[in-house]
């Protein structure tokens, strides 16, 4: 029976009385096995952060692990809070595609008679990498395919992604878009983090994922993988100068929608950047900010901040606009204006008759109170003002 790579690190952890700790080549977290409390500082930040830092890959690799065909013993050092290890190359055809590592803080782990069968269960786990990451460049080149703006391609490989099964023809999907905000290295998302089914292609600065839904009313699954991908980036050494935007559009009844879902979702990441709905944007919930992604800030702007706009907002007095905005959410109620202005009546009619006065405008008018309305709220977002 083939066993799965948790089990591999399991076995070699009891075989060497030590725990063991597997990585893919990029020092992902892949499965790890706590045989004893030997456990130091950087192995405690990879299993909590599914992950290490470039300065800490760097220092490892120093002692040619990715080259090794054999196991290699790398030093304590207690400056940088590192047990001494034992590290056995995961490697399939000559290709090193990840690490299996022991914790040996006394270097008595080489001398273990099981060291060959540990050997052997390190080539298993190679071999099982080099699988999975053979299938997921196949199933990024598919994904790819299927949110080209060419139909013709679109389509054969939402045909190819449904004869493989990796969807199902009655099944629901959206696209979550992960982004860096400046886009200068790669996001940190751990692939092998990702609930079984989602679909990832990952390029520099962005992920995009497709995400298989039992139920089209329930977004939990791509929520928590935004989540999770945030909190990854938030404990990583990018996370602390670069914002990571997320959009996540909406269900599509068919894998053949993705391309709608992936369109939305990119506007999302656009809305997210301008700061309107917080760093992580569903489409369902942005409502007329949708606008703000599909142009520029400077032709929205233009668009939507028109002259009796922009009267407003340049007046001397903010109150105005805080009163006109709050009366148009309140939807023409003077009721529910005054008791969250905390202001009576009387002052509520000035302040809308001299509002209409510097605008133009009648606010009994639904198209003027429509656009006057969509430009207080966008304004902010496209540098015109705030109310």
């Amino acid at each position: 029976m083939t066993r799965d790579l948790q089990e591999i690190v399991d076995l070699a952890s009891r075989l060497l009385d030590h725990s063991a700790l597997l990585e893919d080549r990029d020092f992902h977290l892949v499965a790890f096995h706590s045989q004893r409390p030997d456990i130091d500082v950087v192995r405690q930040r990879s299993i909590l952060e599914r992950g290490s830092s470039a300065e800490v890959r760097s220092w490892f690799e120093q002692f040619g692990i990715a080259t090794a065909d054999g196991p290699v013993r790398t030093p304590p050092d207690p400056a940088r809070g590192v047990l001494g290890r034992l590290c056995f190359p995961v490697r399939w055809r000559g290709v090193t595609y990840g690490y299996l590592w022991v914790i040996d803080p006394d270097g008595g782990v080489s001398a273990n008679s099981s060291v060959p069968e540990v050997e052997h269960l390190a080539d298993e786990a190679g071999a099982m990498l080099a699988q999975r990451s053979m299938g997921r460049h196949d199933v990024a080149i598919l994904l790819e395919g299927l949110l080209s703006p060419d139909g013709s391609r679109s389509h054969a490989a939402a045909d190819e992604l449904l004869e493989r099964e990796l969807v199902s023809p009655a099944e629901s999907v959206v696209v979550v878009e992960i982004r860096l905000e400046e886009s200068r290295s790669a996001v940190p998302l751990n692939v092998w983090s990702l609930p079984r089914g989602v679909l990832a292609t990952i390029r520099p600065g962005q992920a995009t994922l497709l995400v298989r839904l039992t139920d089209p009313n329930d977004l939990s699954v791509p929520l928590r993988v935004a989540a999770e991908a945030r909190e990854h980036h938030e404990s990583s050494p990018t996370g602390r100068g670069e914002r990571l935007l997320v959009g996540i559009g909406a269900a599509q009844p068919s894998v053949r929608g993705a391309r709608t879902s992936h369109r939305q979702a990119v506007i999302g990441t656009r809305v997210a950047r301008l700061g309107a709905h917080g760093p992580t944007v569903t489409w369902d919930g942005l409502g007329p900010y949708r606008l703000l992604g599909c142009a520029s800030e400077q032709d929205l702007a233009d668009a939507v901040i028109d002259g009796p706009a922009q009267r407003l907002l340049a007046h001397a007095d903010p109150e105005l606009t805080r009163t006109a905005l709050v009366y148009l959410d309140e939807a023409g109620s003077i009721q529910r204006t005054t008791q969250r202005l905390g202001i009576h009546r009387q002052t509520a009619y000035y302040r809308l008759r001299r509002i209409a006065e510097i605008t133009g405008l009648d606010l009994a008018d639904g198209q003027d109170r429509l656009s006057l309305h969509l430009a207080l709220r966008l304004a902010p977002m496209v540098g015109s003002g705030a109310p």
